[in-house]
């Protein structure tokens, strides 16, 4: 499948302002696969230079082994690879070498943040720990990315995002449900979007007080933090034992939910508004299933004996008809009512297209263009200009050694940092 077309304004070609939000920020980027790769191109893609410090001895990033793969002529990328790391440069070191760990502390003494993904305490092993590197460099902002933070009983445990998912309260709401396989890394995104947070904070504090910081980012505090809503029965037992209605927007209530249509796909309906349920019922002839005595306060709740009537309602009603004939005439009507898309069809989706969801990007090596994901916000500053810019393709391994960390001799040491 051809990779869309998408606007110019969102071409790496296109003639763009020579300085963006993040010029001039260097970050020494230590982390693999997804949560600290995403963060870091996300502060790349507004102008951030981020080095990725890769492991010669193993292959540089394990994203780089990923299947599915880009492939042309002879040369192959791994597509999660090339998702998360464009606008980078990648220098290969292997910091259990005293001569490539002296050259990654001659690259920290002038960066402005380091971002790593080690256990609690690897990094200090290695020497290239917080302290460490503050001594050469006060005002580095280093941020440690783990699983659960760099206290605590978990401190020492690999961080996986579906144990991460587990613990958060997310996969189980109450203890009949049976919890089933997420269809997104949520901890890793929510970790990776604190990174980005995080570092920024303290980029502004630097500006004002000149200090440097250092940012204790866990995927489960950051995930936790997402759960206001899951939380309410909790803090409302803690205050009165007696408490036990929950907010109900997962499943419970008919009106909030996803039905089967005709040829065998699925639509998301949300008619948690009487506004909107009243409008869709009486379009389809069911005045009979509006609650003349529905407050605000039956929102977010299963609508208790009616309930049943408008789920059967729902169901039968969704199944007369297909589901793109459902989303145009209900959509007409200003009724929220949406398909449910495959990865495909989210990727050819005319929302999509006009809001720059992806885009192509050149990869020379390959010979070709690759999609990318696109920017997660849009910035246009008051002249008019875009901040966000894809400059760079997905680098090789090593490619940018001669220009940043001349060649030093290594000399092996054994650092264990397991």
């Amino acid at each position: 499948m051809s990779p869309p077309s998408f606007p110019s304004s969102l071409s790496p070609s296109a003639p763009r302002s020579p300085r963006q939000p993040l010029s001039g920020i260097r970050i020494l980027d230590l982390t693999r696969l997804l949560p600290g790769p995403w963060s870091t191109m996300l502060l790349a893609d507004l102008g951030a230079e981020v080095i990725k410090i890769e492991n010669p001895e193993t292959g540089g990033d394990p994203a780089r082994s990923a299947q599915p793969r880009y492939a042309a002529d002879a040369a192959s990328e791994s597509v999660y690879f090339c998702s998360v790391n464009r606008n980078k440069r990648s220098i290969a070191l292997d910091l259990k070498s005293a001569g490539d760990l002296a050259t990654f502390r001659r690259l920290a003494r002038d960066a402005d943040v380091v971002v790593e993904n080690f256990r609690a305490g690897a990094a200090a092993k290695l020497g290239i720990g917080y302290g460490q590197l503050r001594e050469a460099n006060p005002a580095l902002i280093y941020c440690a990315l783990t699983g659960y933070g760099q206290t605590g009983p978990l401190a020492a445990l690999a961080g996986h995002d579906l144990n991460i998912a587990g613990m958060s309260g997310l996969l189980q709401l109450h203890p009949g449900q049976v919890p089933a396989m997420p269809n997104m890394l949520m901890g890793d995104y929510a970790g990776a979007m604190m990174v980005v947070v995080g570092i920024l904070s303290a980029l502004v504090e630097r500006e004002r007080s000149g200090l440097g910081a250092f940012l204790d980012v866990s995927m489960l505090d950051s995930l936790i933090s997402w759960t206001n809503t899951q939380m309410t029965v909790p803090f409302a037992r803690a205050i009165d034992p007696r408490q036990g209605d929950a907010i109900e927007g997962w499943g419970g209530n008919p009106r909030y939910g996803i039905y089967r249509t005709r040829d065998g796909r699925y639509v998301t309906v949300s008619l948690l508004e009487k506004k909107f349920w009243d409008a869709f019922c009486r379009l389809h002839g069911r005045e009979d299933l509006i609650n003349p005595d529905e407050t605000e306060a039956d929102r977010l709740t299963s609508h208790g004996a009616r309930g049943a009537a408008y789920r059967a309602f729902l169901e039968a009603l969704f199944a007369t008809r297909d589901r793109d004939d459902w989303v145009a005439g209900l959509q007409a009507h200003g009724i929220p009512v949406c398909p449910v898309l495959t990865p495909d069809e989210a990727y050819r989706s005319r929302h999509g297209r006009e809001r720059g969801h992806f885009f192509n990007m050149a990869v020379a090596r390959l010979g070709t263009e690759v999609p990318q994901i696109g920017f997660p916000f849009r910035m246009t500053r008051s002249d008019g200009s875009d901040a966000f810019a894809a400059r760079r393709e997905p680098p090789a391994l090593g490619e940018a050694r001669a220009e940043f960390a001349p060649a030093a001799q290594r000399t092996e040491s054994h650092v264990d940092v397991s």
